[in-house]
């Protein structure tokens, strides 16, 4: 390694590869790092990205495709479901390869990539982030740079001593757990959703194929719930109901804030992006796809920064108002929707899966389901005023 870089990206999963493939492709010399001692390992989410928004940062290719999800059942714990379109091609994909395929793309770029390096402190000077202290292969180094990239997760360390506020409420965070099963029949097209207080209280549990007969099932219960029973608790019992005779094949616990970005996502010399901004889907807690876009947005106003001259916290906040511009409004709608889901007993949600059940939902949008609903279930307007905002926000 050098002892100096333009910016150092701390993190290698998709939102960290594509920041240090668009600052390398800049001309900038970047120095990405990953503290595990192997790119796309653990698995730490359920592996669904969208096939538009994944195209501009990598070709689409069936080495990394376990499955092609044409459709989404939304469950309840009685066994109701309606099927929603997504909103656009989906795939289910092996995240191994697919990190893999996005860290080397970023090599090719000319970024620097080391693993099993950890980053342990920043250095500042007059208040302004002007490197990384990082231990490398058993080895200490104290790296100068320009800017830093924190990339490093949901319990990102290298945002807090940055200043950042990244800690969110109990009732936002989502505690998970997931099992990688074999041995079962699944619909290969069709990804689920469980929703139930009894079942994940605050969250939900999946079902995502990656095969016929291999899926992720997981579970996320919000973290003020996970004193009284465990994730990995709730996920046996619905494991046990739904899929008796599974083999557990793989298994990962963590957790992951479903706030919305975060307000402030820059400092003099620091830039967050991903997890580690809290931009995953504040509904669904889906990052992947946001974290690249998220990752791209910082990566384009770095690179005006770079060219000024000026790595200051007011010239890298352009970032954040790309993200608000196209994020903001949607995602506190979201984010309201998750809010009533959460509150909702079941019986009242039950009903609200009946009724979708008969609506032509394949051509329909998000925000057109939810009004339809509204006015088969109009006490839903006493819970909150929002929601009619929420779907017309939603549809546009």
């Amino acid at each position: 390694m050098l002892s100096h870089y333009d910016a150092v990206v701390v993190g290698a999963g998709p939102a960290g590869s594509v920041a240090a493939r668009k600052l390398a492709q800049h001309g900038l010399n970047v120095l990405l790092i990953e503290k595990r001692q192997e790119i796309g390992v653990p698995v730490r989410c359920a592996e669904a990205i969208g096939d538009e928004p994944t195209r501009p940062y990598i070709d689409i290719d069936p080495r990394w495709i376990n499955a092609t999800i044409t459709r989404y059942a939304i469950c309840n714990s009685a066994g109701d479901h309606v099927n929603v379109p997504p909103a656009g091609l989906t795939y289910v994909v092996d995240r191994k390869v697919f990190d893999w395929e996005l860290a080397h793309l970023a090599s090719k770029a000319g970024a620097h990539i080391r693993t099993r390096t950890s980053a342990t402190n920043l250095i500042r000077e007059n208040g302004q982030v002007t490197g990384v202290r990082i231990t490398s292969m058993g080895k200490e180094y104290a790296i100068q740079c320009r800017l830093v990239i924190a990339a490093d997760g949901t319990e990102s360390q290298v945002a807090r001593w940055g200043g950042l506020n990244t800690v969110p409420p109990m009732a936002d965070f989502y505690v998970g757990f997931q099992y990688l099963l074999g041995g079962i029949r699944v619909d290969p097209t069709r990804c689920e959703y469980h929703v139930g207080t009894a079942l994940a209280p605050g969250g939900y549990a999946w079902v995502f194929p990656k095969g016929d007969d291999t899926a992720n099932v997981g579970l996320v219960i919000s973290a003020n719930h996970a004193a009284e029973v465990s994730a990995q608790t709730y996920l046996d019992r619905f494991v046990a109901r739904l899929f008796p005779k599974a083999n557990i094949l793989g298994a990962v616990a963590g957790g992951i804030p479903a706030t919305g970005a975060l307000k402030k996502m820059v400092a003099d010399g620091l830039m967050v992006v991903g997890d580690a901004a809290h931009q995953a889907d504040p509904l669904t807690a889906g990052g992947i796809n946001l974290g690249m876009i998220g990752a791209d947005m910082a990566a384009q106003a770095a690179e005006k920064a770079f060219d000024a001259g000026d790595l200051s916290a007011q010239a890298l906040s352009e970032y954040e108002k790309l993200w608000r511009d196209r994020f903001g409004v949607q995602h506190r709608a979201l984010y309201q929707i998750r809010k009533i889901i959460a509150s909702m007993d079941d019986a009242l949600f039950g009903k609200l899966i009946r009724t979708a059940a008969q609506l032509p939902l394949q051509d329909m949008g998000l925000g057109e389901i939810l009004l339809a609903v509204l006015r088969h279930h109009p006490q839903l307007l006493l819970e909150s005023r929002k929601l009619i905002t929420t779907g017309l926000v939603i549809m546009k």
